[in-house]
């Protein structure tokens, strides 16, 4: 199998200059693995890669929809393997890059191709008591309605409203999703909480120092503020300050402690991660599974402190 790289890990953890680096010196291209940095125009924000970067290295899925749009886990599964294949073809090395757990997850064991439901599905199953809807789930599909919660109501729409609409159990489609065939190479970037709640404020200062306002601004400008973009953490207090709702320490003590808890997420769901694959070639300590010939290979984690101290971040 042909080998992409993945640089990830908890925001400002120092990915970007990591990605960087390696794509730079293996001639390799960057496909930017992250839901905030697609939009056109926001760039303090979401700390898009500097001028200079962008001068020496490719880099893909960066700024290539309005703020107006969205852009949501299947464009990015779709786009990214398409780039990938291409850049095989060219004999360029896939460097992905990004903090959004879920794009990276999926990317590497695949996105099961579940259709979407029909106009007149949803309208009928949206009249619907989310107990009701469980309820028939839960006769339609037994093991997906175990998987979700009574209360995640957009869930149970999705799973009920598949098997309506192509008399296929939800369960069974995502029991037949595969890994793309690629040897994945995870280099997660690990540091210690409190440093990486340091690297992150202070992130958020430079964000304000580099004209995160007059960015946001000239979004206004141009979009209504229910726009996409907004939504992301640093638009939204911004937009808030602006009209009068917050005080700028306000917005950047706001900005702060939701950057520290996206920060936590991203460290749960990373801790103790392994990723099943095809057993086509030797991995770092290997669990065999011989019913299925996968490995469950680990992440390779990095000491963010050591590569900061080495000059690499």
């Amino acid at each position: 199998m042909k080998d992409v790289i993945i640089v990830t890990g908890p925001t400002a953890g120092g990915k970007t200059k990591l990605a960087h680096s390696i794509a730079l010196s293996a001639g390799g291209e960057i496909i930017v693995a992250d839901s905030m940095k697609v939009y056109r125009g926001a760039d303090i924000g979401t700390s898009k890669p500097p001028e200079d970067y962008l001068k020496e290295v490719k880099y893909h899925l960066l700024g290539i929809i309005r703020p107006d749009e969205r852009y949501d886990l299947g464009s990015f599964h779709k786009d990214s393997l398409n780039i990938i294949k291409s850049l095989h073809k060219r004999n360029k090395l896939p460097v992905v890059a990004g903090g959004t757990p879920l794009y990276i997850t999926k990317l590497i064991e695949g996105l099961a191709d579940i259709p979407s439901i029909n106009e007149k599905t949803a309208e009928k199953l949206e009249g619907m008591d989310t107990a009701e809807l469980y309820e028939r789930l839960k006769k339609a599909d037994p093991e997906r309605a175990e998987a979700i919660h009574p209360n995640m109501r957009k869930r149970i729409i999705r799973a009920f409203g598949v098997y309506l609409d192509t008399g296929s159990k939800m369960s069974q489609l995502l029991s037949e999703t595969r890994p793309p065939p690629y040897n994945f190479i995870v280099l997660y970037i690990d540091w210690p909480r409190e440093k990486l709640y340091e690297r992150s404020e202070k992130r958020v200062d430079r964000m304000f120092e580099a004209g995160l306002i007059e960015e946001v601004k000239l979004l206004l400008d141009k979009y209504s503020d229910k726009a996409p973009v907004f939504e992301g953490v640093g638009y939204s207090e911004t937009v808030q300050y602006l009209r009068g709702a917050m005080t700028l320490k306000e917005a950047s003590d706001e900005i702060k402690k939701k950057t520290r808890h996206y920060a936590r997420k991203q460290l749960t769901w990373w801790r103790n991660r392994t990723f099943t694959r095809p057993a086509i070639r030797p991995a770092i300590r290997p669990v065999t599974h011989p019913a299925t010939r996968h490995v469950t290979r680990p992440l390779i984690r990095l000491n963010g402190e050591k590569l900061k101290e080495a000059g690499v971040i």
